[in-house]
Parts: structure tokens; C-alpha cells; sequence
């Protein structure tokens, strides 16, 4: 595959020049890796770089690009050996071949922090704990009309010096909808990335997404590690090997937890669960609900409309086994009085959780994050949440969400 971008217009636009043994379907690196059939729409940004590193650029191709390259790639400006030898990881579900290499090509290294800020509560405690990274927002356009969401007004108020939304098709170019691979929610940073001298971005994804297999049961990143790179991940490890690392501060923490973080936001109307209401939360749907429980075990003051969860599509969800999101429900019967016979009867066989890990964080994920900015890191986060203990990490561990049937 050719790539090419164009930073001459009002917008950068990149292109993917199919060759042989390229192809127009492929797997999303993301989740369980749906299958995805590329439609040859152009990929557009509002964004120009005045500078952007070849690194960057390449890593920024590939991430949305992957999963229809075959066995070559070629960008529009020689990559350096750093990032061919990311993609030659066999945990890469195949390895490419880099036509343009640059031996001689400097590293990347920037100084600042950036946040690629999705506008709900886990990248919203990010920024509660570092309100002087720069804020980044994609704003996504889907056959040439923007998408409504509530962030993109937010996130423009905090002002041209500290944040920009950029809006990009990107999520939009493929059947069906979505990334193409989990790190394009940075694409636009990584755009940014030069010009803006940044060094690390930052992102909100808790502990569900790095120990917990979506909150359905344990998953060892830290043995990951041993062919994933000291990251557990091989995304944030091209991102590292690039000069630009990513980390989640919150990655060590619950949904309960950043909810908490975020209680000014959210109060202030600044943080969202959905944007399914014309680009505010719905209030009906699952994700809503656990935003709800979430909050209501972290703030006593908060009231919620239970009622409006009572309807078929939750009861199926709550039926669920393994169900998603299961350390949720199963801690909330606990941390949240008053909660309606539709959906303790629903959990009931969930297992008990009987620490407190979910108000807790895991003191090991800051292994995680690049060692160089590991230290700030660590000390600001530990500012504002309380690490777990043996016993909690056990229980942690040996949790699951399947049903305990009788």
C-alpha cells in the first residue's frame, strides 16, 4: 500500500493507493476484531500541520489503515527503523515490510502533555488530575455532516490555548462504523503532535479495559508484558517507540472511581455518558445506567430515574452471562440503596465483591507508562486516588461476572 497526504489544502486529506496483495476487507484492532470492508472514501482532517514528524505521520497512516494493508508500505516521507521494527512485533497479526526507511532520521521528542479527550467521565478524571495537558477532540463526520455531541462545545470553550476539536471522517469510511484500530482515537493527536511539542498523550481508559476484559473477568497485562513490551499493549508500544507514549493515568482504576474524579465536570455539565439524545445522554441506554450506578455510589446527593432504565433492551442486557460491566452491578448492590426489583433480581447470582477494589487503584499499572514521565506521573495520580491492597488485588483477581447459578 501507497499512502499520501496533502497538507496544501484547507484540510489534510490522506490516501491509501491500493496494490496487490492490499485488500478492501480486514479486521478491526479493536475489541474481538470485527470485519470491516474499507469504502476508498478519502480520510480528512480540519486540521494542517505546519510540521509533522515522518514517524508520526507513518504510525498515524498505519493506525487507520492496518487492516487492509497486505505485506508493504510506503509513506509519503522515509520512516526511520524505529517504527519498521514496532510492526515487525509477532504480536502484529502479520509483519510489514517498510519500502522507505530512513536510517538517519532523528527521533521524535517532545515536552508537553496532551489529552485525547473523549468527553466521558474516564478521560474527564484525566483531567481533573492534569488540567494543563492540552485537550484534543475528535469531532466525527459522517457523509459530510458533523455528528452532535455536547463535548465539541465544551471542549471549545476551554479556549484556542489549552484545547481544539478537530473533525475527521475517519470513523465513518468503513462498514461497518467505527475505528479501524483502537489507537485512532490519537490520530488527531498524533497530527497535532508536532506543532504542538507534544511528549506524551494522555488518555481515560480504566481498569475495566486493562485488567478486567471489559469488567467480565481477569486478564494478566502485567505477564502481557513479556511479548507485548513493558506498555502489555503492541499499539502503545509503536506509540512509545516512536517518541510519543501513551498512558492512562485511570488504568489502574474503576468506573467508580473516575466518576468520582469527574463529580465537578459532571455537575457543571461538562462531562457526558452518551450523546444518543441529539448529542447529550439518552438516560435509557446501558451505558447511561452504569454512568448512573457509578455516580450514585460516589455521590450521596445524586438522584436517579430508575424508571427510565424499566424497559426491554436493559432487561436483556441485565440478563446477560458473562454480563459486561458485571463489577458494576455486583458492587453497586452494595453502594447504592434503593436500587429497583428490575435490576437487583437481574444481578442477584452476580458474585459478591466484598473489598473495596473497585474504589481503589492498582499501584502496578504505572509500569505501564514510559519511564520517563513515569515518576510525575505517579505522584500527581496518587494525589487523588488511594492504591489497592494485597487483599483487594486478590479479590480483584479472582473475580469474575459469570452468573453463580443455584
Amino acid at each position: 500500500m501507497r499512502f499520501e497526504a496533502d497538507f496544501s489544502g484547507p484540510r489534510t486529506v490522506l490516501r491509501a493507493l491500493f496494490e496487490s496483495g492490499d485488500r478492501h476487507t480486514g479486521r478491526s484492532e479493536e475489541g474481538t476484531g470485527t470485519p470491516i470492508t474499507y469504502s476508498g472514501e478519502v480520510v480528512e482532517f480540519d486540521y494542517v500541520p505546519d510540521e509533522i514528524h515522518p514517524d508520526l505521520l507513518g504510525l498515524l497512516l498505519l493506525t487507520i489503515y492496518y487492516p487492509f494493508v497486505g505485506e508493504r508500505a510506503v509513506f509519503p516521507a522515509p520512516v526511520s527503523p524505529r517504527l519498521e521494527a514496532a510492526f515487525q512485533s509477532s504480536c502484529f497479526d502479520r509483519q510489514i515490510r517498510f519500502g522507505n526507511v530512513d536510517a538517519s532520521l532523528e527521533p521524535y521528542a517532545g515536552s508537553r502533555l496532551a489529552l485525547a479527550f473523549g468527553g466521558g467521565t474516564d478521560s474527564g478524571a484525566v483531567l481533573a488530575m492534569f488540567p494543563e495537558a492540552f485537550v484534543v477532540h475528535e469531532a466525527h463526520v459522517r457523509a459530510g455532516r458533523v455528528m452532535p455531541s455536547f463535548t465539541h462545545r465544551v471542549v471549545r470553550e476551554m479556549g484556542s490555548d489549552r484545547a481544539r476539536v478537530v473533525l475527521s471522517n475517519q470513523r465513518h469510511v468503513s462498514r461497518p462504523e467505527g475505528w479501524h484500530s483502537w489507537p485512532c482515537a490519537f490520530a488527531t493527536t498524533l497530527l497535532m503532535a508536532t506543532d504542538h511539542d507534544f511528549g506524551m498523550i494522555l488518555m481515560g481508559s480504566g481498569l475495566e479495559a486493562t485488567l478486567l476484559r471489559t469488567g467480565t473477568g481477569y486478564y494478566d497485562r502485567f505477564e502481557a508484558r513479556g511479548w507485548h513490551g513493558f506498555t502489555g499493549n503492541y499499539w502503545q508500544s509503536a506509540f512509545n517507540a516512536v517518541g510519543l507514549p501513551v498512558f492512562s493515568p485511570v488504568c489502574g482504576a474503576s468506573a467508580f472511581v473516575t466518576s468520582r474524579l469527574s463529580l465537578p465536570l459532571i455537575r457543571s455539565g461538562r462531562v457526558f455518558s452518551c450523546a444518543l439524545d441529539h448529542g447529550a445522554p439518552c438516560m435509557r441506554c446501558s451505558k447511561c445506567l452504569r454512568k448512573d450506578l457509578t455516580r450514585a455510589a460516589v455521590d450521596p446527593a445524586h438522584t436517579v430515574r430508575w424508571e427510565a432504565y424499566d424497559h426491554p433492551v436493559i432487561h436483556r442486557h441485565l440478563d446477560r452471562d458473562p454480563l459486561p460491566e458485571g463489577h458494576v452491578f455486583s458492587y453497586s448492590r452494595r453502594a447504592v440503596s434503593g436500587l429497583p426489583d428490575f435490576i437487583t433480581n437481574r444481578v442477584a447470582d452476580l458474585p459478591e465483591i466484598e473489598s473495596q477494589w473497585p474504589l481503589r487503584s492498582h499501584p502496578k499499572t504505572f509500569e505501564f507508562c514510559d519511564p520517563q514521565w513515569r515518576p510525575m506521573i505517579r505522584e500527581r495520580v496518587l494525589e487523588h486516588l488511594e492504591e489497592m491492597r494485597p487483599a483487594d488485588i486478590a479479590e480483584m483477581q479472582r473475580w469474575d461476572s459469570a452468573r453463580c447459578r443455584t
